[in-house]
């Protein structure tokens, strides 16, 4: 009897002192979970499961937010708190809110700053289901403002871009069944979340760069990632197997990117794993990140290398042209002056040619075509072709002479930024 009154004590303390404390000692103010420097606001924040780590599903019993020494909330302190869950990761847009159908209000009335806390009890605890991520949404109702040293008085820290959405402003009270166009943030509050238990293990990072299955990936890439609540370093992996670690094994940092030593090989595919630890912990069952080197240096990144088009219509489509380099510098020719990009070469007969470049669906690579005559060691500039903006196509016709080269450099249209080629068809069509 006494084992089992012991149990059960020992299970309600649990209960009652389970909590997730995410980034609690963040200096850093912004508009959430309440704006403080508005008459109202509405905030809405996802906190991803990866990120709470919690042990199981449970029941959330409260929140405590965390304000600045210095800031006051007394004109701040009328709030109604919402919590629900969400598949989101971030916010699309500023009208991308979560509805109100989908949360729950879990608490009304009036909060107090207590040893620069603000701590929020439930009326009824929210059962979270450790499946979906778990969204927070506070709006604040009183008139009158606080001034501040820092305008706004919660303290916030740096997460998934969009992770925050807020309205702030000084004519009404927002009503979350239609709140007006808002603004995203790239943080979120720092909180602590009554009632469910973390892991032993600290969590596994968000990884910012290279994102999974990306393609054409630096061969001297700096991987990024996510700081990690608690943590104090993280372990870098990465293989040429999912799992593998015969490139890169568990190589021990602690700033939030990693860069190798040695150049990684072209047109291969990597799997990076990174973990973070706590003291002695290390986070357990983190996901690879597969990603695609570029190619290597295309034949005709060179004008001595230009592809040769003799039969018409030509097509060639520019798969690797991210691996261009920029060569002796920036093509200078023609007034318009341009990156060292891929070349093409053909021979006049006297007739009219068309010089088209067209993007893939989608696609934002903004060329520009520069048409010269004569030799790689003599370039005269017939034309520089760059009408069209980001994925548009550039065209050009012209009168060729007989018996005279025309080379064709697509490049980026910038005159003094080395920037990266991408993918692109050419067509070269006799009139």
């Amino acid at each position: 009897m006494k084992k089992i009154l012991l149990l059960s004590l020992l299970s309600i303390a649990l209960m009652f002192n389970a909590q997730i404390n995410l980034n609690i000692g963040s200096t850093a103010v912004g508009t959430a979970p309440v704006s403080s420097f508005f008459s109202y606001s509405y905030v809405q924040q996802i906190y991803p499961r990866q990120e709470l780590n919690a042990t199981a599903a449970g029941n959330i019993t409260g929140l405590t937010f965390y304000v600045d020494p210095s800031a006051t909330i007394n004109d701040s302190s009328d709030w109604t708190v919402y919590i629900g869950h969400t598949t989101k990761t971030a916010f699309a847009s500023g009208t991308d809110w979560i509805p109100a159908s989908q949360l729950t209000q879990v608490f009304s009335g009036t909060v107090t700053k207590t040893n620069n806390k603000v701590e929020v009890t439930f009326t009824t605890p929210f059962a979270y289901n450790n499946t979906d991520n778990l969204v927070i949404a506070a709006k604040e109702n009183s008139q009158s403002i606080d001034i501040n040293n820092f305008d706004e008085a919660f303290r916030v820290y740096p997460h998934i871009p969009n992770s925050t959405l807020y309205y702030k402003g000084d004519r009404m009270v927002v009503d979350p069944a239609a709140p007006p166009g808002g603004i995203r943030a790239d943080y979120k509050s720092a909180v602590t979340i009554s009632g469910l238990a973390p892991k032993a293990t600290p969590a596994c990072p968000f990884v910012n760069y290279p994102t999974n299955n990306a393609q054409f990936i630096p061969l001297t890439p700096n991987f990024k990632w996510l700081s990690v609540s608690g943590a104090d370093s993280y372990k870098v992996s990465l293989g040429t197997s999912a799992g593998g670690t015969d490139i890169i094994n568990q190589q021990t940092v602690t700033a939030t990117d990693f860069s190798p030593s040695t150049p990684l090989n072209p047109n291969t595919t990597y799997y990076l794993k990174i973990t973070s630890v706590a003291g002695a912990l290390e986070s357990s069952g983190c996901e690879n990140i597969a990603f695609t080197t570029i190619p290597p240096v295309p034949a005709n990144d060179a004008c001595s290398g230009a592809l040769t088009a003799s039969a018409f219509p030509y097509t060639y489509t520019q798969n690797d042209a991210v691996s261009a380099t920029n060569n002796a510098g920036f093509i200078t020719t023609c007034p318009d002056a341009m990156n060292d990009g891929t070349w093409f070469r053909f021979t006049g007969d006297g007739g009219q040619f068309t010089v088209k470049i067209t993007m893939p669906a989608g696609s934002t690579y903004d060329p520009q075509m520069d048409i010269y005559s004569g030799a790689c060691n003599a370039l005269s500039c017939v034309n520089a072709v760059d009408n069209g903006g980001g994925g548009a196509a550039e065209t050009y016709i012209f009168t060729t002479t007989a018996g005279t080269d025309y080379f064709i450099n697509v490049g980026a249209y910038e005159e003094t930024v080395d920037m990266p080629e991408n993918v692109f068809t050419i067509t070269i069509t006799k009139l």
